[in-house]
């Protein structure tokens, strides 16, 4: 059976404006009406921003010999979209668009794994397209509610169908621009975050949202504290900044304060970290900071840890220093502070 829940009415007219003056003439009712009776079977495939027909032809190199083409007039599907509407959706395939990673966001939503299993759901990919988008989650790890809000030039375009998302307009103009920046977030499990771009990056392991209440200002709000996760941080060619702990202004679920990562069990893996060029934030307490850690070149100097004294913790069963990242290759490198007005932010030279 057919599912048009993928459907999204405004995205489709702002991709198909021609549509738009039939619906006021009352020639047909809505975008749905004409994909419906005439779009879809003529090869129209915007109709989501999270849809991407060159994207689902890759990922289900199945589904290509089934499409129509010049050489193969006789296949039974028009596009891959249309494919995806009459079994793929329903089949549960999810590699339909780089603006959505099925992983990411089970990582990011656990609860949804008992609706999984019990058939409510066949999978994150249409939860996210029936509840999630309209919650404000994103679908990757670039976090696009923040940079929407970093950057509200971009915000039009994204608003009017130009785009469909922020992370596109990173990944094509602002990672090459340096006066833009970007975040990418992990899970509340082990997470590999890559950066990207020639500006400002933040690289950050733990679950991290946006949002207000209980009286807070609008901030970040993290969702996990890295205890248990073992991520894994890798720098760009930019100026990467590898989060390990920051100053929360508040949110829906935290107030402000300090938050500090890979307390007790878990750690971040930091590679590629640039001399003289990225950073790391920690958070610096009352104490003088060589009371507060240990910096030392393990594995015969190859790699530097960066060691929090856990008797300021309050996690049980903590060794006496525990380890909360350890940069590859940065065994001959010494912390230099920076001005920082979040947390503590050293560089590494």
């Amino acid at each position: 059976m057919a599912s048009y829940a993928i459907f999204d009415e405004k995205y489709y007219l702002s991709q198909y404006p021609w549509v738009k003056p039939a619906i006021d003439a009352g020639v047909i009712k809505s975008g749905l009406e004409h994909f419906q009776k005439f779009g879809e079977a003529g090869g129209l495939t915007k109709v989501s921003r999270y849809f991407d027909e060159a994207t689902y032809l890759a990922g289900n190199p199945d589904i290509a010999a089934l499409v129509r083409t010049p050489n193969n007039p006789n296949a039974p599907f028009a596009t891959g979209l249309d494919h995806f509407i009459q079994y793929g959706y329903e089949e549960g395939r999810t590699r339909v668009s780089a603006e959505y990673d099925e992983a990411f966001y089970l990582a990011n939503n656990r609860q949804l794994q008992p609706f999984i299993q019990n058939g409510t759901f066949k999978n994150g990919y249409q939860h996210f397209i029936q509840f999630g988008l309209k919650d404000g989650q994103f679908g990757t790890s670039f976090f696009e509610t923040e940079y929407l809000q970093k950057n509200p030039d971009v915000r039009p375009f994204v608003e009017s169908g130009a785009l469909k998302t922020g992370r596109e307009h990173y990944f094509n103009f602002g990672s090459s621009d340096p006066s833009r920046s970007a975040t990418f977030i992990g899970s509340s499990g082990n997470d590999i975050i890559a950066g990207a771009g020639v500006g400002n990056t933040e690289l950050i392991g733990v679950e991290v949202g946006l949002g207000t209440g209980n009286g807070f200002a609008e901030g970040r709000v993290y969702e996990s504290d890295g205890s248990n996760e073992f991520d894994t941080l890798t720098g760009g060619s930019g100026r990467d900044i590898f989060v390990l702990a920051d100053l929360t202004e508040g949110g829906k679920s935290s107030p402000p304060g300090t938050r500090r990562f890979y307390i007790g069990p878990g750690l971040a893996t930091i590679r590629n970290f640039i001399k003289g060029q990225d950073s790391i934030l920690l958070a610096n307490g009352f104490l003088p900071f060589s009371d507060q850690y240990l910096i030392l070149p393990i594995n015969n100097n190859r790699d530097l840890a960066i060691q929090y004294n856990a008797s300021l913790s309050a996690v049980p069963g903590t060794a006496p220093f525990d380890t909360i990242a350890v940069i590859e290759g940065g065994g001959n490198l010494k912390l230099n502070l920076l001005p920082e007005s979040r947390a503590t932010r050293f560089s590494l030279g």
